[in-house]
């Protein structure tokens, strides 16, 4: 698949909302990230493409989405909660207005043991989020499974 064709398949994605985001550098993304052939957008796992998209984001980080919605790190550390259920992990979620919530940024697993001191835990989310691009905006809130804050591309 040529460039033009992967950029028009980047922007069918976008909808609506393709002036913010960097089509060039998403596309630059997935060629450089994909082994092998890229025949279509649909040869890259869906978590691991729309962390590309998002990581293009080029809407400016004080502005509100038009839809209310929030982007929010979760740190959770409950061996119940977790993905991979090994140690303390971080993701990125996307809350919305109408209550439906996606997965911007997949869940990490972090180096530490599930019985590592709770700031150490947060430092490391917080090392974890900025090395994928993310700010912390605001202080992070206990909750049942672990601790959420607020975050917005860098």
């Amino acid at each position: 698949m040529n460039r033009t064709d992967l950029a028009y398949q980047v922007s069918l994605t976008l909808g609506d909302h393709i002036e913010d985001f960097d089509i060039d550098a998403i596309v630059d993304d997935l060629i450089e990230n994909h082994d092998g052939p890229l025949n279509s957008i649909d040869d890259i796992e869906d978590t691991a493409y729309w962390a590309t998209v998002e990581k293009h984001n080029t809407t400016p980080a004080d502005e509100t989405s038009d839809d209310g919605s929030d982007n929010i790190a979760w740190l959770g550390w409950q061996a119940g909660t977790l993905v991979h259920g090994e140690g303390p992990e971080v993701m990125v979620l996307n809350h919305q207005e109408d209550g439906h919530t996606s997965e911007v940024m997949p869940s990490m697993s972090l180096p530490l043991s599930l019985d590592a001191d709770h700031d150490a835990m947060v430092k490391a989310a917080e090392t974890a989020l900025q090395a994928d691009g993310w700010e912390i905006v605001g202080e992070w809130d206990a909750v049942d499974t672990g601790y959420t804050v607020k975050v917005r591309r860098a």
